[in-house]
């Protein structure tokens, strides 16, 4: 409904306001739904707990203290705008767990802002007008259950994140984490490279055969020796590997002992889920599970094809189910039986199993539209896109498909050996007889396996008999060794995980990501090696907390989500059931490393004889006061409460500390049993030490090396009245030139000299605002930042010819509108767009580009034919 106000502007009553997750969204529905609905993004979650604080209140059933999202701040002020005008409000996100809990937050925060709204929640699982129109013809309302599942992952996490996170910085280093599925997912890693550390290679040997039919002897096939004696044998060395190739040379009389032909029937695999896709993409494509759930998103959230706007061209990629609509099937039998005949449709729906935990009312990642082949959708995409959108159109159309049909033939040759024991050789061979499903694929790709016997024999083999003669041509022996089991991959990996029970379609992408840029695990040509850093973690957390981290309790704990996700359990009542496991099993984990009562009364008893006590140290941040921290630790132990594994530490190194007025201090330790652990304290001791001496020798040569500070109290002067540039973000950098230089200068107006590479830092920065310093020269000096070079005429009119080019190409790179997708190489990401608005940024702040920007700058320009 709408009328004209008295401006004589179009006024809409009754407007609608739609909010989904990503703009690119917003975009395609936008579209699609018209000018009677206004559509925004949330960009993701509104709402999370607190970044700096614990945020689960556990005394009051643990509830959350969410806060709104600072970083979306001005996005959340204009939802909230948005809904104040709106008298319906379609919640749009996800049809997952994650989306549910969006959608509930979203309700939450706008209802305040509108108390008179109706609000809906519309879930589609395809980005078409058809799936898009029926959604909203039948909205329906927030799913509670499915929120408090993500509700309970999500104070789950923080639980464990929050609590044993700490036990690592106090073990091994400051700023690691542990994770409820992470450190399983590391586990995993570490268990599987020890297997291979371990593993020790046993030798053995294969023999083959070459024969020729005694009735077609210009042909020839090959065979491998099955048994010996009518057993299956094993050869382990090469003395026996000669004498019994030695027995299958001398043999007389080969022939034809048995042959087999049978049908069998190859069926297609179940279309993609989360998991497989991203193991197909992986294997096929070379695809990261990140980069794979990225291109899924653009395919999913919409592409203009030519359609007059853009469409989402798959299903929704989150998914664990390999359903497919009834409607979809019956699109994809019409195309099969129209672009490859009848014969390639089969008599019934293709219908394959789901897991038991799988959700019932996702599909599996299909094409929207099945006749949107990639050969028509080809100039549309990206390289990228249309590599992964073919993989999963062949994937879905072979799975609808009349499956291959094939004849197997199976050949045993035999004879007696010079040393009279009977020789088996077997051969096999495998043709397709009808393709079926195999035509939707080129047959060595994903999906259509390779034939796993040699085919070019079979109609050779075809023509044998029982008891035909063959000859033998020749033998020959190989030797092998078994091989360890392989390192995971992301795909194997993720494939482990999903056998496992552990992680879910919308987190395994995250897990693996995760423990790589903490730097757990490397990726090393593909597979995933733990890092020293890694194997550390993996073992103080399986030691000090084995229940929690053990696989089979992981996977109970995500059945126990799909549960309260069913509605069969409250999310409050599991979560009272975990802690009580959970908060034994940190106290246990405390424990580990602390001394048994008798020995912690034998140390504190012994402390009690320091008569001389140091003076209180003043520290960075805190005093150090020996006396005062024993005396408490004392009288807390007096009260009944254990000394910890820290603690203890702390009570051996003052002991150590006070050796001169402990008398028989080793020999005490002795007495008392706990020698070992004074070694290592005084091992640690000995250790920060050397830290600290080498600290101190660094710290010496940058003072020598350092200006006077007279000299940078001048430095600074004259960089105070600076106007600084923003920061600037760079990947996940942010550069900000103001922090930089004030860090610099508190630290050397606080007596400690700045290192070499910090001055040139400083120098590097002085350089770059050297307009707005006055005396430049002298400030540089003092810096030791060379003075700009002279330039000739000639080498001046090179540079300017360089930028004029320069600025050419980024003038042509503004127009281009499909760029290629980011690329990861080690840890490093090459992203072409980021790298042209880069170059782009600094030329429109006057600054040249360097030789070897240039130079990539052209490279960019030829791959992209500019």
């Amino acid at each position: 409904m709408n009328f004209i106000s008295e401006s004589g502007r179009l006024t809409y009553m009754d407007q609608k306001l739609v909010i989904v997750e990503s703009p690119a969204k917003a975009k395609t529905i936008g579209k699609m739904l018209g000018r009677d609905y206004t559509i925004k993004a949330s960009m993701g979650h509104v709402r999370d707990l607190p970044a700096r604080t614990f945020g689960v209140d556990i005394e009051h059933d643990f509830a959350p203290q969410y806060e709104e999202s600072k970083e979306r701040g001005k996005n959340l002020s204009d939802l909230k705008s948005a809904a104040k005008g709106a008298s319906e409000i379609y919640l749009a996100p996800d049809p997952d767990r994650e989306g549910e809990a969006i959608a509930w937050h979203l309700k939450e925060i706008l209802s305040k802002a509108n108390k008179k709204a109706k609000f809906h929640r519309v879930t589609f699982h395809e980005i078409t007008k058809s799936a898009i129109a029926k959604a909203f013809q039948t909205p329906s309302t927030i799913d509670i259950d499915r929120v408090d599942a993500q509700q309970a992952r999500r104070v789950l996490d923080r639980i464990v994140g929050y609590m044993v996170s700490p036990l690592l910085w106090g073990k091994i280093k400051k700023g690691l984490s542990a994770g409820r599925v992470q450190s399983v997912a590391l586990r995993l890693v570490c268990e599987r490279e020890r297997l291979i550390q371990a593993f020790v290679p046993k030798e053995y040997w294969n023999f083959l055969a070459k024969f020729s039919p005694e009735q077609n002897q210009r042909e020839h096939f090959v065979a491998k020796l099955f048994k010996i004696n009518g057993d299956k044998f094993e050869i382990g060395n090469k003395k026996d590997a000669d004498a019994l190739l030695t027995a299958v040379k001398g043999a007389k009389s080969w022939s034809v002992e048995n042959i087999e032909t049978q049908p069998r029937r190859k069926y297609a695999a179940p279309p993609f889920i989360t998991s497989t896709l991203q193991q197909a993409a992986s294997s096929a494509l070379g695809f990261s599970a990140n980069t794979t759930m990225r291109i899924a998103q653009q395919l999913y959230e919409g592409v203009d094809v030519g359609r007059g706007g853009p469409v989402g061209l798959i299903t929704y990629m989150r998914t664990d189910s390999v359903a497919i609509a009834v409607e979809a099937q019956n699109a994809a039998r019409s195309f099969i039986a129209a672009n490859y005949g009848q014969e390639y449709v089969p008599p019934k729906h293709n219908v394959y199993k789901s897991k038991a935990s799988a959700q019932g009312a996702h599909e599996a990642i299909r094409p929207t539209d099945v006749t949107l082949t990639p050969e028509k959708v080809k100039e549309f995409l990206d390289d990228r896109m249309l590599k992964l959108y073919t993989l999963i159109w062949r994937r879905f159309t072979a799975s609808q498909m009349a499956p291959a049909e094939q004849q197997r033939t199976t050949v045993d040759v035999a004879a007696k050996g010079s040393d009279s024991r009977t020789y088996d050789f077997r051969t096999t061979a495998t043709i397709t007889t009808f393709p079926g499903f195999l035509r939707a694929y080129n047959i060595k790709e994903e999906g259509a396996e390779e034939e796993d016997e040699e085919t070019r024999y079979a109609d050779i083999l075809k023509a044998l008999k029982k008891g035909d003669a063959c000859r033998l041509l020749d033998a020959l022996s190989e030797q092998k060794f078994t091989e360890p089991p392989p390192r995971f991959s992301e795909a194997t990996l993720i494939k482990e995980l999903e056998l496992n029970g552990i992680g879910r379609p919308s987190t395994y992408a995250t897990i693996v990501n995760t423990i790589q840029e903490r730097l757990y695990v490397l990726k090393e040509k593909g597979k995933l090696i733990p890092t020293d850093l890694g194997f550390q973690i993996n073992d103080y957390l399986v030691l000090s907390l084995p229940e929690l981290f053990q696989v089979g309790f992981t996977a109970e704990m995500e059945n126990k989500l799909d549960e309260i996700e069913e509605g069969k359990i409250q999310w409050t009542a599991m979560m009272h059931a975990f802690y009580d496991k959970f908060e034994k099993w940190l106290n246990a984990a405390k424990s580990v490393g602390a001394p048994e009562a008798s020995k912690a009364s034998a140390l504190m008893t012994l402390l009690e004889g320091i008569s001389q006590w140091d003076a209180p140290e003043k520290g960075a941040s805190r005093t150090y006061d020996d006396r005062k921290f024993y005396t408490s630790l004392k009288k807390s132990f007096d009260g009944g409460k254990a000394i910890s594994a820290r603690q203890w530490e702390a009570m051996l190194k003052m002991a150590i500390k006070y050796e001169s007025q402990l008398p028989d201090l080793e020999k005490f330790a002795a007495e008392h049993g706990f020698t070992a652990d004074l070694a290592d304290a005084a091992q640690q001791i000995r250790k920060r030490q050397a830290q600290q001496e080498e600290w101190q020798a660094k710290r010496e040569q940058a003072a020598a090396a350092a200006p006077p500070q007279n000299d940078m109290a001048e430095v600074f002067t004259a960089m105070d009245s600076v106007q600084w540039k923003e920061p600037e973000k760079a990947g996940r950098r942010v550069y900000d030139d103001k922090k930089f230089y004030t860090s610099l200068k508190t630290q050397s107006q606080g007596g400690r000299p700045l290192s070499e590479k910090q001055l040139a830092a400083l120098g590097k920065m002085a350089s770059k605002y050297q307009d707005q310093i006055p005396n430049f020269e002298r400030i540089a000096s003092i810096l030791n930042v060379a003075p700009a070079e002279t330039v000739s005429p000639e080498a001046s009119a090179a540079a300017n010819a360089m930028m004029a080019e320069a600025d050419a190409l980024l003038e042509k790179f503004s127009h281009v509108t499909k760029w290629n997708e980011p690329k990861k190489v080690g840890r490093r990401i090459y992203d072409d767009k980021v790298f042209y608005e880069s170059l782009s940024k600094q030329r429109s702040e006057g600054k040249a580009l360097s030789d070897r920007q240039f130079a990539a700058l052209q490279k960019l320009a030829a791959k992209y034919q500019l």
